[in-house]
């Protein structure tokens, strides 16, 4: 599971969606990728609708919310 934040230095979450997209990596399909953001930008909110993830959330970040990623997209899996 990858938490992107939308706003980060260098690179910001769609830059890095676009350089995940183009790595050659074979299991690059069992990867979840759930956006994070404080931003209420309706061009944000549009691209997230567009983007190859599987949720965003709202931060802060909570422990609740990680338990609810890990039950929905893991469905009890071990850690490895």
């Amino acid at each position: 599971m990858i938490l992107l934040d939308i706003n980060m230095p260098v690179m910001d979450g769609f830059e890095f969606l676009d350089a995940f997209a183009n790595l050659e990596i074979t299991q690059k399909e069992s990867v979840v990728i759930v956006m994070l953001t404080t931003s209420l930008n309706p061009k944000d909110m549009d691209r997230l609708k567009e983007a190859p993830i599987q949720g965003f959330l709202n931060k802060p970040l909570t422990e609740e919310m990680v338990g609810d990623l890990l039950a929905t997209h893991f469905h009890g899996e071990q850690p490895c």
